[in-house]
């Protein structure tokens, strides 16, 4: 469909993918996240890889909302590459509407939303939040962490599924005092994939590449 018709049709301008920090952007067809999809993120690196796919956006200036993941501080964050400037960390109840809400209510103000999706999650509601995220043209990273009883990612009817698993850590054996490094295989496959992606990349990502962008308004929601 051109942009005239869909202009006349009322439908959406289709808008340019985000960017995503090089070594990930390889296993993209498109080179980025296209807007007003659903990526499952899965495996013992999910959160990482969740960051490392939305660090050059929010370099690039757009805004992160991370929701629902308690356990996620602001260090991790800048350890990934994210603009710590251009991220919003939620914590809404878990078992209630209230998390819907939350959700909802950021995919009108957010180019990029991480969640780990509660348990009480229905399909419905996850139908209901995807179809939000298509027509505002935002991009949901839904991330599965065992840990707090998040639902399944399969709860939304994921555009891609990136599994991430920890190949081997690296900073310790050489006199280190912490881990700086970890190296992960990354197979990315679905709907809106052709045929499934994969390579062995080291997290966190280099950022250098993405020019910063200056810090915008934070966006405001309702």
């Amino acid at each position: 469909m051109t942009t005239d018709l869909r202009t006349r049709l009322g439908a959406p301008t289709l808008r340019a993918p985000l960017p995503v920090v090089a070594p990930l952007a390889e296993l993209f067809a498109e080179g980025g996240l296209v807007r007003g999809r659903t990526v499952a993120c899965t495996g013992d690196a999910a959160l990482s890889t969740a960051l490392a796919l939305s660090a050059a956006a929010t370099r690039a200036g757009s805004w992160l909302a991370v929701v629902d993941i308690p356990n996620l501080g602001i260090a991790a964050a800048i350890e990934a590459g994210v603009a710590v400037e251009r991220i919003v960390l939620a914590q809404p109840p878990r078992a209630s509407r209230e998390w819907v809400t939350t959700v909802a209510a950021l995919v009108e103000g957010f180019d990029v939303l991480i969640v780990a999706p509660s348990a009480s999650l229905s399909a419905s509601d996850a139908r209901r939040l995807q179809t939000r995220i298509m027509a505002r043209q935002a991009v949901l990273l839904v991330v599965e962490l065992p840990t707090l009883s998040s639902a399944s990612s399969s709860t939304f009817a994921s555009d891609l599924d990136v599994h991430a698993d920890t190949v081997a850590w690296s900073g310790i054996e050489q006199g280190g005092s912490h881990i700086t490094q970890r190296t992960v295989q990354v197979r990315v496959e679905g709907r809106r994939c052709a045929s499934p992606r994969e390579r062995t990349i080291t997290l966190p990502c280099p950022t250098s590449s993405v020019t910063p962008s200056p810090c915008s308004t934070p966006p405001r929601v309702s």
